[in-house]
């Protein structure tokens, strides 16, 4: 299950390049020849760090951007949390809200009518394309440092962990 965050455009991008590069990698490294299997299923998950405690109702509004991005983004399952999560086990009234946010979505919006709505996009091509370059250097490096076990074993990729847990603390503190 990946995250989803408040950028409808970036979130929608960041799914898109990682369905591009799924396709690719199993193309280009493990010979996949079946459509099929170059197709990236993948789930994502609204709410956590983007949900506030205070006028929690306002989260119903940031849960259906956050779905609304991974829908746009070929998502094929979808968690939208609850408006309550931040600060409480969810109500049965904040879970059918949650649950009827994923159905106006399906059934109302026409957003599930095509598979790749912001294809063609300028904007959203170039997010994308900016994202997977992003990704693809840095899979490069982990490549470089040994592959994913040694990074973990050198330590590497923990510090990249904090670090970038680091960088977002202090961007929040900035405003």
């Amino acid at each position: 299950n990946h995250a989803v965050h408040m950028n409808l455009f970036e979130e929608a991008a960041k799914f898109r390049a990682l369905r591009r590069l799924w396709a690719r990698i199993v193309k280009n490294r493990f010979g996949a020849k079946s459509p099929s299997s170059m197709r990236y299923s993948f789930g994502a998950g609204t709410g956590g760090s983007t949900f506030a405690a205070q006028e929690p109702e306002n989260n119903i509004a940031r849960a259906t951007l956050e779905s609304l991005a991974a829908v746009l983004g070929g998502g094929t399952y979808l968690h939208t949390a609850s408006y309550d999560e931040a600060y409480a086990i969810p109500t049965e009234k904040s879970v059918r809200i949650a649950l009827k946010t994923q159905f106006i979505l399906a059934y109302e919006s026409g957003v599930t009518e095509t598979v790749d709505p912001l294809a063609g996009s300028y904007y959203v091509e170039s997010l994308t394309s900016d994202i997977e370059q992003k990704v693809t250097e840095y899979l490069d490096e982990i490549e470089h440092r040994g592959g994913i076990l040694e990074t973990i074993r050198s330590g590497w990729f923990q510090s990249e962990i904090a670090r970038s847990a680091y960088q977002k603390l202090k961007e929040i503190g900035e405003g």
